[in-house]
């Protein structure tokens, strides 16, 4: 059977007679002795500290409270307790005592009963502090790991999103504000040219942190799938297939207890004809022209369990140079803030987009997320958020 080591305990008193005396009234303890300040300090800040010092005030050199307020000072012995052995007790050596950092005063001559309890309370008290910090280095050591861990799944997310290189080479004035909530998010974009068509998709999955990015990652995976492998391009039909693959990859065993999907926004842009085929799932896109902003509603079903699945639509809408489409998720409108700390709303989000729409889009990316930081002010993140502008040119 596992005994633990007695606790240890530094006697400091220049009188011989009160170390034995001492060190007989707490044989139970592990006692150990100095008879001058400096050596006290020498072996308090050894490797194998005390777990309490019994410190006399009155000693030859340096006295018990420059000791104490060395200690107290000192990060590697600050939190050992200090009990002043003493036949000082008036007022004013007690409060000098306390001020430099003792936790307590036993009276000389010594009561041995009082003596075992006070220092029997702080040994106690003193395991428990070490204990918790025990505890509390764990908790870090393990937040630290799992931390540094989704630092790195950030990078695998981020590297299965479309490269900055990519999006300059296929489109030629855009803007991605992409902000995740913690770390990695449950919203992605998609963009891929498809001989001279470009497709263009904004989603938010189930859920943001760990679980969204899941949900993304895997969703991904099934878009790549489905436009490379099963060549299906019409927006429509992408989100048709993803709930098909979603469904299938979450209630295999015939459990339909998770529900989890996304909602998106799929277009399709044919430069050829001037066109764009648009379909969404709880998803709208805007687009503005001329500073008027016109909203496009998708389908109001997630891709997912749904109690009425119906097959997504599919809506085409003409085109003319110069025009702004936005693709988001949910969390820029949603963000709580402004002045009566209230949610942003569509209204507000709407405003943004059109008032800005006559600018590049890198100067709107700049514009739009000042104006959504500011509008967070000192509020927490809610959700991922999500906005993608590309302007229409030919």
């Amino acid at each position: 059977m596992f005994t633990p080591d007695p606790q240890k305990i530094l006697i400091v008193d220049d009188s011989k007679t009160n170390i034995q005396t001492l060190g007989e009234a707490l044989k139970e303890y592990n006692c150990i002795a100095a008879t001058t300040g400096e050596n006290a300090l020498r072996i308090a800040k050894g490797t194998k500290k005390p777990d309490l010092i019994l410190l006399d005030i009155v000693m030859k050199g340096m006295d018990g409270y420059e000791v104490c307020k060395i200690l107290k000072e000192d990060s590697s012995t600050s939190e050992i307790p200090v009990i002043f052995i003493t036949s000082k007790s008036d007022p004013e050596s007690l409060v000098k005592g306390f001020g430099v950092g003792a936790v307590d005063f036993i009276a000389k001559p010594f009561h041995f009963d009082e003596l075992r309890v006070r220092v029997s309370t702080q040994l106690k008290y003193k395991k428990s502090l070490d204990n918790n910090s025990l505890y509390l280095k764990s908790i870090e050591e393990i937040y630290d790991t799992i931390t540094d861990s989704i630092y790195y799944a950030q990078k695998i997310q981020q590297a299965t999103l479309p490269h900055d290189r990519y999006l300059n080479q296929v489109l030629k004035e855009y803007f991605v504000f992409y902000k995740p909530r913690d770390i990695v998010s449950g919203d992605f974009y998609f963009v891929n040219k498809i001989g001279n068509k470009l497709l263009l998709i904004a989603a938010d999955c189930t859920g943001h942190g760990v679980p969204g990015a899941l949900m993304s990652m895997m969703s991904m995976a099934f878009i790549n799938e489905i436009i490379n492998l099963e060549n299906k391009y019409e927006p429509h039909e992408i989100l048709n297939q993803l709930r098909t693959n979603i469904t299938s990859a979450f209630n295999s065993d015939g459990n339909e207890d998770i529900s989890d999907g996304l909602d998106a926004s799929i277009v399709l842009i044919d430069p050829n004809n001037d066109c764009m085929d648009f379909a969404g799932a709880n998803r709208p896109i805007y687009l503005v022209r001329n500073h008027e902003l016109i909203e496009f509603k998708g389908d109001r079903m997630p891709v997912g369990l749904y109690p009425s699945q119906k097959p997504f639509t599919k809506q085409r809408i003409k085109l003319s140079e110069g025009d702004c489409i936005y693709m988001f998720s949910d969390g820029f409108a949603d963000q709580f803030g402004g002045a009566d700390n209230r949610k942003m709303m569509l209204g507000n989000f709407k405003q943004a987009l059109s008032s800005n729409s006559f600018f590049h889009m890198k100067e709107q990316k700049k514009l739009l997320s000042e104006y959504f930081y500011e509008w967070m002010g000192h509020n927490e993140q809610l959700d991922d958020v999500l906005l993608l502008g590309y302007r229409y040119l030919k």
